[in-house]
């Protein structure tokens, strides 16, 4: 196993002799070269943070058993005969989605590139890596022959859209958080059916979302907030998150499925949210980080038009890229 930046190469060995000097590395790549020495140390427990997109950031304490299982468990599904051998990390490894590019570099022996974290894909490629793990705004950066440099894309951490665009590489989304130790399921990005991985089941529970079981829970049954449309035990379609739901004149209507259906018009960032209406209980509004621009609406069903838009508002984002539809919709609601 090789680790590298654009400033040094280092080989396991190395990284894990002692004296090895830190003050030449910045704060992120002493974390990476941290997180490595700690498992091949044989720590028992690892520390990540939750997102904080739907509440305050929390602290998770993961076994490195669960870690170890959801790492198998996704390189027996996108690489069953284990051609892998590269990976490229450009997330924070201080959440869940950076930290298993590491630890799945180290169970499988994979060379790992390190580039600084970014909202923007700004790596400056020299070389074709098998997978690297990404977040939904750098994704959307991309161009098609960065693309094409890589074997496998997970791209994690909020919703993507279905592509009718074929891809060389192959291309998933992921769905999973911090307390299922990374994603649990997986669906090309070509198709809107998530399947699970490993040993995970998920069912519906009685307020109507999503919930699994597996190793990655303790074989306990996990309540989650999400909408889905069942399959089966091993597959569904995920519909939106039940907190996030917006009532307007009696129709329920998910904002990020509105969002996927706009976005494409838009260079800003977007949010759809509501505010109270005497008529409708809550009416649908777009919030746009931009300027003015004319808006086509006719793709929506009527109920799930925005009555109102608002131009140059501020988006915020999460350490994760993922949009704070909290702290947004507080900040406008406030000005």
């Amino acid at each position: 196993m090789i680790i590298k930046s654009k400033k040094f190469v280092l080989k396991l060995e190395e990284i894990l002799k002692e004296g090895l000097p830190t003050e030449k590395y910045n704060e992120f790549e002493k974390f990476v070269l941290e997180l490595v020495k700690k498992w091949h140390n044989g720590d028992s427990f690892f520390v990540h943070h939750t997102s904080g997109s739907t509440g305050k950031p929390k602290a998770i304490k993961i076994s490195r058993e669960k870690i170890e299982y959801s790492a198998r468990a996704t390189m027996e599904y996108i690489d069953p005969n284990r051609q892998i051998r590269s990976s490229l990390l450009c997330l924070n490894p201080n959440f869940i989605g950076g930290a298993m590019v590491i630890y799945r570099g180290l169970i499988f022996d994979h060379d790992i590139s390190i580039v600084p974290p970014s909202t923007a894909y700004n790596a400056d490629l020299e070389d074709n890596y098998d997978l690297v793990s990404i977040a939904p705004l750098q994704f959307e950066q991309m161009s098609s022959s960065q693309i094409d440099r890589f074997g496998t894309i997970l791209i994690g951490g909020a919703p993507m859209p279905v592509s009718g665009k074929p891809y060389k590489s192959n291309v998933y989304s992921t769905f999973g958080m911090t307390e299922t130790v990374s994603h649990f399921a997986l669906r090309k990005l070509e198709n809107d059916i998530f399947y699970t991985t490993g040993d995970t089941v998920v069912g519906i529970s009685n307020d109507q979302s999503l919930k699994l079981k597996g190793t990655i829970t303790g074989g306990n049954w996990l309540n989650t907030n999400d909408l889905i449309e069942l399959i089966d035990d091993r597959s569904f379609k995920w519909i939106g998150r039940k907190d996030f739901i917006i009532n307007t004149g009696g129709i329920k209507v998910n904002p990020e499925q509105v969002e996927q259906v706009l976005q494409d018009q838009f260079k800003a960032d977007i949010m759809i949210t509501s505010l109270p209406d005497a008529k409708l209980n809550q009416k649908i509004v777009l919030l746009s980080s931009g300027e003015h621009q004319e808006i086509d609406f006719s793709h929506l069903p009527k109920y799930h038009q925005p009555k109102e838009v608002y131009f140059n508002q501020a988006i915020y984002r999460t350490k994760t890229n993922k949009v704070d539809r909290v702290k947004t919709k507080s900040a406008f609601e406030n000005q």
